[in-house]
């Protein structure tokens, strides 16, 4: 009766660990509910285990699955103003994958119950997390160590590990806590130990802490000064220009935005993703109208450069090698590409493209595009486009005629802490984000996606200036403080003078080690579990 009783509650342990996550969530959450989130599902682990003989593994899965659905519902229901089917299959889809490193946990320690602990499941998450950035399901909006972006005074040492240090950090003393409670209801001989992981799990929170506030105090920026201008015009991005005479309504408004604080000392002017409102076909990019005007305005402020946000678009001509997601020019028998590009315009030099990478699974690229193509119809009805969009392999940068170098960042890609540290290591000395968070309302997502531009700063150490079409516009220095900031929806522009940085973190230059680390780990596991499954079963 005990056991049907405990089984019966196990799935509101399961929820609690998915409620416990998302109360610890940016940008209004208090993130150190983190360190205790996983000890209800850690129990719940272990009670499947001790049954093992009357439940399967696969129960363990769907457990963990409920979890993690809780967590991302709570966190990420905003998507829905984008895409309802797409924030259920991102759901569905980002919580089984997020269950998958706690189910190879728990069959290993049904395959070696001696010999394998808690701890694998470390090592499996880490490598999950390296492993969701890099393909085309990717989705690293919930990495646990995104958790402290509204505290960068507490993870400055991020500029070392970058978020999967703050996942190592948690997820050990979840781990460490559970064994230390597990052991102190188990009482007699186990109390001891149950005071000693108590002790470490109380020296694992304390040291990084301790760390963090000491870099937090003693770091200084090199002054290094280059004066910008960020401007939030606030469109809506579900009224798009369809005249001439509100493209130039848009155009009118984000050069006086900027007027108001253009002084003699500004070397950018920074707008957002999508802020020309009319797209650029780049072998006639003179020839655009927007292009024109804002070579006009630059003549009256020599010295300064405007980077923006457009769409643009490649024609390839008959003989020019075609890409997988170019698309027919009408009846012409030609091809061409779209991108959700920045651009740079800087008085006497060409214009300067950087298109957009990390695309949106199921908004603006289907995934495994080049195998599913004949499926692209059906985006459309998923709330994205019906194809995908062009994407470039490199992390080029914004050069001035001054040698001002910016790695200008798209959007959701501002997201991924390795692909931003390429920026810098192709020699970025300040970081640009262009976003438009419009898409989700007010809601707790463009507040997070402005959070997390705060672990950027701290990881790569560069200042960054974000310029979101509907707010919040920001400029992040390189101890991830926010400086200035506007209001959301407000049409609005900010002026500051932030330092430019040359100088390489550990983990510009690395990357995520701890990633790779752990997936070359998990290979060692799952071949020593695949071993041990094997003599096994010889044995019968």
């Amino acid at each position: 009766m005990l056991q049907r009783i405990k089984r019966h509650r196990l799935p509101l342990f399961c929820m609690a660990t998915g409620l416990l996550l998302a109360l610890s969530w940016p940008s209004r959450g208090f993130p150190f509910l983190a360190f205790i989130a996983f000890i209800p599902l850690l129990w719940v682990e272990d009670q499947v285990l001790l049954l093992r003989r009357e439940v399967r593994a696969a129960t363990f899965f769907i457990y963990a699955w409920l979890a993690f659905i809780v967590f991302n519902v709570l966190t990420t229901w905003w998507i829905m103003y984008a895409t309802i089917p797409g924030m259920i299959a991102a759901v569905i889809l980002n919580s089984a994958f997020m269950a998958l490193p706690w189910w190879l946990m728990h069959l290993g320690r049904r395959i070696a119950p001696g010999a394998q602990g808690p701890l694998v499941v470390v090592i499996f998450w880490l490598a999950f997390e390296f492993l969701h950035a890099r393909w085309e399901l990717s989705w690293s909006w919930l990495d646990l160590g995104n958790v402290f972006a509204a505290y960068p005074a507490w993870i400055q040492w991020y500029d070392t590990t970058g978020t999967a240090g703050g996942t190592l950090w948690i997820l050990t003393i979840n781990i460490l806590l559970f064994l230390a409670l597990n052991k102190y209801f188990t009482g007699g001989l186990f109390l001891k130990r149950a005071r000693w992981n108590a002790i470490i799990a109380l020296t694992f929170f304390a040291i990084p802490s301790l760390v963090s506030f000491h870099q937090w105090i003693r770091y200084e920026e090199v002054a290094s000064p280059v004066g910008v201008v960020v401007i939030q015009p606030s469109e809506d991005p579900y009224e798009p220009v369809r005249t001439q005479a509100g493209i130039e309504r848009r155009l009118d408004h984000m050069i006086a935005l900027a007027d108001e604080k253009i002084t003699p000392s500004v070397h950018f002017i920074v707008a957002p993703e999508g802020a020309n409102p009319q797209g650029i076909w780049i072998h006639e990019d003179e020839k655009n109208h927007t292009v024109q005007r804002l070579r006009s305005h630059l003549e009256q402020h020599p010295g300064v450069s405007w980077v923006l946000g457009s769409f643009t678009y490649q024609l390839y001509e008959r003989d020019d090698e075609v890409t997988a997601t170019a698309r027919p020019y009408g009846d012409t028998g030609l091809y061409y590409d779209v991108y959700n590009s920045a651009i740079m315009i800087e008085a006497g030099r060409p214009v300067q493209y950087y298109h957009k990478s990390k695309l949106v699974p199921g908004i603006e690229r289907m995934p495994y595009f080049s195998v599913l193509k004949p499926l692209g119809r059906l985006v459309d009805r998923f709330g994205g486009i019906t194809g995908s969009l062009g994407t470039q392999e490199e992390r080029t940068l914004f050069v001035t005629s001054h040698g001002l170098t910016a790695g200008p960042a798209v959007c959701y890609e501002s997201i991924y802490g390795d692909f931003m540290a390429k920026y810098v290591q192709n020699g970025a000395g300040l970081l640009f984000v262009v976003t438009n968070d419009g898409w989700w309302r007010d809601t707790p997502g463009y507040r997070q996606h402005l959070q997390y531009a705060r672990l950027r700063a701290v990881e790569t150490r560069r200042s960054i200036a974000r310029s979101a079409s509907t707010g919040i516009s920001a400029f992040i220095n390189q101890r991830g403080e926010i400086v200035k900031s506007t209001g959301w929806w407000e049409p609005d522009a900010i002026a500051a003078t932030i330092n430019q940085n040359h100088r390489m973190t550990f983990y510009a230059r690395t990357g995520n080690f701890l990633g790779k680390m752990s997936v070359f780990l998990t290979i060692l596991v799952l071949l020593y579990m695949l071993a041990q499954t094997i003599m096994q079963r010889s044995k019968h």
